[in-house]
């Protein structure tokens, strides 16, 4: 799903000149087809700003091969360290010689004049010249640009929309991952809303990218309890200034997964959660040579955290052991479903500690879990184990199917 039309249309307007901006609004949400070449683009990553990671769209309109007029939309860092974005589109006409024009950042207001010179070098271009914001003048020396077509442009700006509102299944998306798009002006009320709904929150969906801030709204991932999942949505669809709202692609992935029967382990509605957890507990401390630790629940989004030790097989005749975790999330295999029931099995995390009696050794590197060459966790023998003694079935990623 690509991102909405209308989305694609607000940044176009953000950047086209006042002229443009109202034909293109009289022609409704979707950008028309380019009929004139003459309009260019380029995309300058850094070196506008002298001190901050910035980046930057030039757009320029040329007659008889000479640019009579352009558009700097310029995105940057607050500070060379703050995640925080700022923002000015300055229309910029010919004067003196330069490309010039004022204008101010957002959201700051910060005033903001643009004074630059256009240097054709063969089929690239250069920028020279300075960006005033409020006192801070930042000199320009950008070179080595090259330019494209609004078509080609486009092609560029349009990214791939990660939410999906009715998906037939949880093959590749999460149920405890939601998504929810929201005008830039209505994520305070957002997130006053979502403290009071038992959800977690990706801190880094809170920021504004420099997408967010030329479309005008941004994505906020949580993560939730999936049997709650359906009624959240429902309640954040009805809120305010929310765009669009769905399931997610998250951190769990089917081909780490097996399906069973739901029935046995359903009281009415409810799943038994803690006789399913003890009963996943059990079949993986024999499948991982280990014994287990009483299973450990999320109040937030339900996942499951299974624990298990085991004889530190690497370092032989130490005796050291193997804390291992592995992180479980079970929900249905589609929205609503009431069938089956999907266990995920995530990222496993291996540190290798000394728990003797006696002096302990103090062991540094132990966490092991990503080394090729350390703690073996054959994590398709364990989905083996799981699938076979709960009479599971695994996911054929060449049918897309179970199996």
């Amino acid at each position: 799903m690509r991102i909405p039309t209308l989305v694609v249309a607000v940044f176009f307007a953000s950047i086209l000149p006042s002229s443009e901006v109202w034909s293109q609004a009289n022609k409704g949400a979707k950008p028309g087809p380019l009929a004139d070449d003459n309009v260019r683009y380029t995309i300058i990553e850094g070196g506008l700003l002298s001190d901050l990671p910035s980046e930057a769209i030039w757009r320029e309109t040329r007659q008889g091969g000479k640019t009579v007029s352009a558009t700097l939309d310029l995105c940057y860092s607050a500070s060379p360290l703050s995640n925080r974005k700022e923002r000015f589109v300055v229309a910029l006409r010919p004067e003196g010689g330069k490309l010039s024009g004022t204008g101010q950042s957002e959201p700051d207001r910060t005033p903001v004049a643009v004074s630059l010179v256009r240097k054709q070098n063969g089929t690239t271009f250069s920028l020279e010249g300075t960006i005033t914001r409020g006192s801070k003048v930042d000199e320009v020396a950008a070179s080595d640009l090259s330019d494209m077509s609004e078509i080609e442009f486009r092609d560029q700006l349009v990214r791939e929309e990660e939410i999906v509102d009715a998906p037939e299944d949880f093959t590749e998306t999460t149920p405890s991952s939601i998504g929810v798009r929201v005008g830039s002006d209505r994520l305070p009320d957002l997130v006053k809303a979502l403290r009071a709904l038992n959800v977690r929150v990706d801190y880094s969906s809170l920021l504004q990218t420099c997408a967010d801030l030329r479309a005008g709204n941004q994505l906020v991932r949580l993560a939730v309890d999936p049997e709650r999942a359906p009624a959240l949505l429902a309640q954040l669809k009805a809120m305010p200034g929310v765009l669009t709202v769905g399931w997610t692609p998250g951190g769990y992935g089917v081909e780490r997964a097996v399906r069973i029967a739901a029935g046995p382990w359903r009281d009415g509605k409810a799943i038994k959660m803690d006789q399913l957890a003890g009963r996943i507990s059990a079949v993986l401390a024999v499948a991982l040579g280990g014994t287990a630790s009483p299973p450990q629940w999320d109040p937030t989004t339900r996942e499951l955290t299974l624990g298990f030790k085991r004889p530190d097989a690497a370092a032989r005749g130490l005796d050291l052991t193997e804390l291992i975790e592995l992180p479980i999330l079970i929900g249905p295999d589609k929205p609503n479903g009431a069938e089956h029931l999907v266990i995920w099995i995530g990222d496993p995390q291996v540190q290798t500690v000394d728990e003797g009696g006696g002096p302990r050794l103090d062991i540094s590197g132990g966490d092991h879990a990503s080394d090729e060459d350390g703690a073996a966790i054959d994590i398709g023998g364990v989905l083996a184990t799981l699938a076979k003694e709960l009479n599971g079935q695994r996911f054929d990623p060449e049918q897309a199917a179970w199996k």
